[in-house]
């Protein structure tokens, strides 16, 4: 299969490339970026104002399979990311049997790989069960090939534990994705802790919890010098825990922020919205323009979705009771390009790069830039383009977004993997 791509803007961090020019793709592969390419191929597209990049590599996303494919399955999930211009998903370890063993991992790169649609990388748990009181086999994960090990949406409380997790995983050189958060001070609540939470009587969240378990985290981090990357931070004092750690040479640390915390406040809770219902929880707008700074200076490494489909039945609960989570597949690309891009706070490229050579670099994967010979997996999308998000076109199982409504700029035309066209005109291929 042959395809010439022409007259795009293509942008490719990884290579410092930001120019118009055609691709050739042969053999799934990424033969030649120049301009004004001629070659006998079977498929032409023209992308003539358009934006050509690498595809998405999505660090945190939940696929429920197995045990609970009422809320999504490895096939629905593998769909929602492509319509996002996802190529690769890092999926979270809490599944039913938890993915804590090498049969679940490989449960999930097979089923994955029948599939043939985006790029499925397991990660395993930090301890057996998420419980945090007994290390998993971090050794038969990574010879699983499991991408990480975390414990996801639980921090691992016991710092004794956690420093042993923390040796082991340097010992097995596996990277280890820490959430971050203080029991003690969370203690049951479910909102950032602001005038919205108090005008809604609802237990809050203290910004505080967050900032001592980031601060803990990159202390053992630098003790055992093991590979830790930092889940979904959300609030001022993580920017600066994270700032000063790598300020101090701490290259073994990495950083993501979510696309709802750099583009919702609390606020969009009011009403008692289930949607907005998170963990990290929204935050409020100082938080938001830490987090916008530490994008720009590049105290962040990656965006990631935290994707987290639920059932309506559960999400239609009383705030307090309801999960959290919400699904941000296919809208990731739209929002980033909505909140950072079109209000000139964050230039496309950086964002590009958040979501492309910046994860590949933290998993140690081989995607993320267009360099010749490199899998064409390739994201087409017109940054102009305005759409309103319609609850019924979602491929997610779910329609669990804060964002249905919303008029979002930015919209995937075409997604490629290993040089096949998986996505066009909003349907899978």
């Amino acid at each position: 299969m042959s395809t010439l791509i022409k007259n795009w803007r293509v942008i490719d961090p990884a290579n410092n490339r930001d120019e118009v020019c055609d691709i050739l793709i042969e053999h799934w592969k990424i033969s030649k970026i120049w301009k004004h390419l001629d070659a006998l191929v079977e498929n032409t597209i023209d992308a003539s104002g358009l934006v050509v990049s690498p595809g998405f590599i999505d660090m945190q996303v939940h696929l429920r399979e197995p045990g609970r494919e009422d809320q999504e399955t490895i096939e629905t999930g593998c769909r929602a990311a492509l319509a996002g211009w996802v190529t690769s998903i890092v999926c979270m370890p809490n599944v039913k049997p938890t993915a804590d063993n090498q049969t679940v991992i490989e449960y999930i790169i097979s089923k994955a790989s029948k599939l043939d649609l985006a790029r499925v990388y397991p990660t395993g748990a930090i301890t057996k069960w998420l419980w945090g009181s007994e290390l998993a086999e971090m050794n038969e994960l990574k010879s699983s090939w499991a991408v990480a090990v975390t414990d996801d949406g639980l921090d691992v409380q016991d710092e004794n534990i956690l420093r042993r997790a923390m040796q082991y995983a340097k010992n097995c050189d596996i990277l280890l994705m820490s959430h971050c958060e203080t029991n003690t001070l969370t203690d049951g609540g479910v909102m950032h802790e602001w005038w919205v939470s108090t005008q809604m009587w609802v237990p809050w969240v203290p910004a505080i919890t967050e900032d001592m378990a980031v601060y803990k985290n990159i202390l053992i981090a630098e003790d055992t010098g093991a590979r830790l990357h930092l889940l979904h931070n959300s609030t001022s004092g993580a920017m600066r825990a994270i700032r000063e750690a790598k300020a101090r040479g701490s290259n073994n640390i990495t950083a993501e922020v979510t696309f709802q915390h750099f583009s919702l406040t609390d606020e969009a809770c009011l009403n008692y919205d289930t949607n907005a219902k998170m963990y990290p929880p929204l935050r409020s707008q100082e938080h938001i323009d830490a987090v916008i700074d530490a994008i720009n200076d590049d105290t962040i490494d990656a965006f990631t979705t935290d994707h987290a489909p639920h059932t309506q039945p559960d999400k239609l609960m009383a705030f307090e009771d309801a999960p959290n989570g919400f699904i941000g597949l296919e809208t990731s690309l739209a929002i980033a390009n909505t909140f950072l891009v079109e209000t000139g706070k964050v230039d496309l490229p950086k964002v590009i790069q958040k979501m492309t050579s910046g994860p590949a670099k933290i998993l140690w994967i081989p995607w993320g830039n267009l360099s010749d010979g490199s899998p064409a997996d390739i994201a087409i999308f017109n940054p102009k383009t305005e759409w309103i998000v319609d609850e019924n076109k979602f491929f997610s199982k779910w329609r669990n977004s804060p964002y249905i409504g919303h008029t979002l700029t930015g919209k995937v035309i075409h997604t490629m993997v290993n040089g096949e066209v998986k996505f066009q005109d909003w349907k899978i291929i």
